[in-house]
């Protein structure tokens, strides 16, 4: 019984860390996805630090985001087939 409690808390504790290891691997990728975008639109973003969705801010198909970088700091707005709303925050 204890080897079988004890299987399955090691489970539960590879699981938890893949989904932790997933989640910073995905705001990884759009931190990078946002800094390539406003760069490609002409803002400088150098080393970006961190990219968090605002969720109060963002309207259907219209994301909002706050990209930090190490240089500036933007808010973001997403909108389909058209270059991103971008705001320099200060």
């Amino acid at each position: 019984m204890i080897g079988v409690l004890r299987s399955f808390c090691m489970a539960c504790l590879a699981t938890c860390a893949i989904f932790t290891s997933a989640a910073a691997q995905d705001e990884s990728v759009e931190m990078t996805v946002l800094a390539d975008q406003i760069r490609s639109q002409g803002y400088e973003c150098a080393n970006p630090v961190s990219a968090q969705r605002q969720a109060a801010q963002s309207v259907q198909d219209e994301p909002v985001y706050i990209l930090k970088c190490e240089n500036a700091t933007y808010e973001i707005r997403l909108v389909p087939d058209q270059a991103a709303k971008v705001t320099k925050v200060e």
